[in-house]
């Protein structure tokens, strides 16, 4: 018997929705994220669920939910959520998707990506960091003794926040998030209409100006992931995020740079991308049904 189960993973500027079956995508839809206000993220996400419900003729309806914001897991609700989506605080899922008699799991979105790359291949290390890089920079810890770890009020592994610079008034996530960096794009002259794949795609063929941006970049995000591994001793550290489809080229601008922010031989975990990339959080969502 198929047992289909819907995914939705409510990002900052989409909101992308899956009908998933074991370790297979059957059908994906995105929609940028409601502005909140006019109009609500939890009706985009009824009217999806419904949709897949009625399109599948689902008799058993499984919920999974990535979202953005810290997340009390066991009650399904955002508990905090930053300016990027405003009025989401106190949303509940579990309480809105029950008049359609649903099962729901809910997770922080980067709790939801480490499950998902786990659920999807087998990594041979006790301890797990996944930092994922977007419009926001977002943590989620695992060990293979206790899983995931949440902390006490559900606000562990926020490492955006990290960082504060009183000098610029900027914190980790502002400097060396996606959003950042195409920040720093637009700034430049030269790269003022150029997209994130592009500016990796002239740095790769030796153009020095977009080696040199892409540098300064890297250097941030590698300051970064030195506290990870100071604060968390991982085995392994998975960079998640669209961005992470530029793999070995994204690395080559951030691992270089890391043992600068470390004492001296101190050492650090092996890095790489996720092999999920951005459909991490949709298997993730589901994959404890």
């Amino acid at each position: 018997m198929i047992s289909y189960k819907i995914a939705v993973d409510v990002g900052g500027t989409s909101i992308k929705a899956a009908v998933i079956n074991d370790h297979q995508i059957i059908d994906h839809l995105i929609i940028p994220t409601p502005d909140n206000q006019n109009e609500l993220i939890i009706d985009c996400v009824i009217h999806l669920v419904e949709q897949f419900k009625v399109q599948y003729n689902l008799k058993e309806l499984n919920v999974g939910i990535s979202t953005a914001g810290v997340v009390n897991e066991v009650n399904g609700e955002i508990v905090y959520a930053g300016p990027t989506i405003p009025n989401y605080s106190g949303t509940n899922f579990k309480n809105v998707l029950s008049p359609l008699n649903a099962k729901v799991h809910v997770y922080n979105d980067v709790n939801a990506a480490l499950l998902g790359e786990l659920s999807q291949y087998n990594y041979d290390y006790d301890n797990i960091f996944c930092l994922t890089i977007g419009t926001g920079i977002g943590g989620a810890f695992y060990s293979k003794i206790g899983n995931l770890y949440s902390g006490e009020r559900h606000r562990a592994n926020e490492i955006g926040y990290l960082l504060y610079h009183p000098e610029e008034g900027t914190n980790f996530e502002q400097r060396a998030s996606t959003t950042a960096l195409k920040s720093q794009l637009s700034a430049n002259l030269n790269f003022k209409n150029i997209n994130v794949p592009f500016i990796f795609k002239y740095a790769h063929e030796g153009n020095q100006e977009a080696q040199k941006l892409l540098n300064r970049w890297g250097q941030s995000v590698a300051e970064g992931i030195a506290q990870i591994q100071i604060i968390y001793d991982p085995g392994l550290i998975l960079i998640g995020g669209g961005i992470s489809a530029q793999q070995d080229k994204l690395l080559s601008f951030i691992v270089p740079h890391i043992t600068t922010y470390l004492p001296h031989n101190y050492g650090h975990a092996v890095i790489q991308t996720m092999q999920c990339q951005n459909d991490a959080a949709l298997f993730g969502a589901v994959a404890k049904f």
